[in-house]
Order: structure tokens, then C-alpha cells, then sequence
């Protein structure tokens, strides 16, 4: 049962976001000796984008971090990301509670709570979730004739990998886990950046652009990057 338990879990990702650094590496060190992959973000507003880069089958959640709040946080994953969030925090009134699981939390412990508890719940909702690498819906998203494979950092139009830096490449998945919703500027800024759309700098604008014409001399067309006006854009498929 003990090898059954370590093979299905030996290749699951764990996201950390804490910003206590010393609690954050001793959970870092236990959950690696138990066969998990462990990476660490220590703020709220860095958490999305460590999301799409990462692809973790499950996020550690605090509530109290810098930059933006917990709650915040699991708010704007949930625009990325279908995998649990476990809450774990010192926060421990049923309103907080409440509050957790009303912006899409999967689960919340109380800190201080034992590494094996911790890793109990880790297990139990990666089972119930199903959320492993081998799940393909995860590993592969197409929308068009673009498919995207996130924890391999690869983009294909028809079929054919196409080269993306960092940032047009997360800024694609963005757009495409989103596909026929608007995603505004300050969307974009929060949720990438890590910080709020001033009204005026025009360097994502540029990127997107850069990205829209880039992906249409690889072939694409019927998969379009559409410029909302006075709202941001959105990705739609003609």
C-alpha cells in the first residue's frame, strides 16, 4: 500500500505561498522527503504568475501575505487554474472560513497543524481532484489551431511548436484558459505583473501586439486576439 501511495504521488507539484520563511521551508523540506516537488512564493501578488509558470497540482495558500491578500489571491488563481487550494493559516473563525471557500478555496487547515496532517489533506484532495501530471486536460489546452502544453513551456499552431518568450507565453495561456471572456488591462497587470494597471503605460499593449502578429505569420486564423475598446481584450475562435 506504502508503494502505491509514493507512485502516485511522486511526481506532484506543491506551490507554496507563504510568506513565512521559515515555516515555508521547514513544510518545503518535509513534503520533499515525501516524494512531492516543492516550490516557494513569498507574496500575493506574485502568486498568478508563479501559477501559470509552475503548473503545481496543488496550492498552499496563507491568508495574511504581502502584496495582496489571500483571499484576493485565490480569487484571481481561479481565473488560471482548476486545481485545489488548500488554505492553510492562522485565520480561524468560521467567517474567515466562509470566506475561503466562497472564493474557491478546496479545503482549510489552521495553523500551527502537524507537517503529516498537512500532507494528509495534500493527498485526499489530489485524489479526489485527480490533479497529476498525467491528467491531459491539464497538460494540454487548445483553443484553434493553438495548443498549449504549460509545464513544458510549448506552443504549437497546427501543429507545429512555435518559439514564445516568457511573457507571451503566459500571457497566451491567460487569454486562452479564458477564451470568450474579456480580460482587462488591469486584469492582465494584476494577475501577470503583480501590480495595478496605471491607466497609462502601454507595455503590455505592445507585447500583445507583438504576440497577435506573431502568432498570425505562424498561420493562425481563425483564432483571434480581439481588442475590446475602452474595456481589454479577449480570444475568440472565427
Amino acid at each position: 500500500m506504502t508503494n502505491e501511495k509514493t507512485i502516485n504521488r511522486e511526481f506532484s507539484t506543491v506551490m507554496i505561498v507563504e510568506d513565512d520563511k521559515v515555516l515555508s521551508e521547514l513544510l518545503k523540506q518535509y513534503l520533499e522527503k515525501s516524494s512531492f516537488v516543492v516550490h516557494q512564493v513569498y507574496r500575493g501578488d506574485q502568486a498568478a504568475r508563479s501559477q501559470i509558470k509552475i503548473q503545481p497540482d496543488i496550492i498552499l495558500l496563507d491568508i495574511g501575505l504581502p502584496g495582496i491578500d489571500g483571499y484576493k489571491v485565490c480569487h484571481d488563481l481561479r481565473s488560471t487554474y482548476q486545481g485545489p487550494i488548500l488554505f492553510l493559516t492562522s485565520h480561524n473563525s468560521e467567517a474567515e472560513h466562509l470566506a475561503a471557500f466562497n472564493v474557491g478555496a478546496d479545503d482549510f487547515l489552521v495553523k500551527p497543524s502537524s507537517p503529516q496532517l498537512i500532507t494528509a489533506h495534500i493527498e485526499a484532495l489530489l485524489r479526489r481532484s485527480k490533479a497529476k501530471k498525467v491528467n491531459s486536460q491539464r497538460q494540454k489546452i487548445t483553443v484553434g489551431e493553438i495548443s498549449l502544453s504549460p509545464s513544458e513551456q510549448k506552443c504549437e499552431v497546427n501543429g507545429k511548436e512555435i518559439s514564445l518568450s516568457g511573457f507571451e507565453f503566459e500571457l497566451l495561456s491567460l487569454l486562452m484558459f479564458n477564451t470568450g471572456k474579456v480580460l482587462t488591462r488591469d486584469d492582465i497587470y494584476k494577475l501577470l505583473l503583480g501590480r495595478e494597471y496605471d491607466g497609462a503605460e502601454r507595455s503590455v499593449d505592445v507585447r500583445l501586439s507583438r504576440l497577435r502578429d506573431k502568432l498570425i505569420r505562424q498561420g493562425v486564423e481563425q483564432t483571434k486576439i480581439k481588442t475590446i475598446w475602452g474595456k481589454g481584450y479577449l480570444l475568440s475562435v472565427d
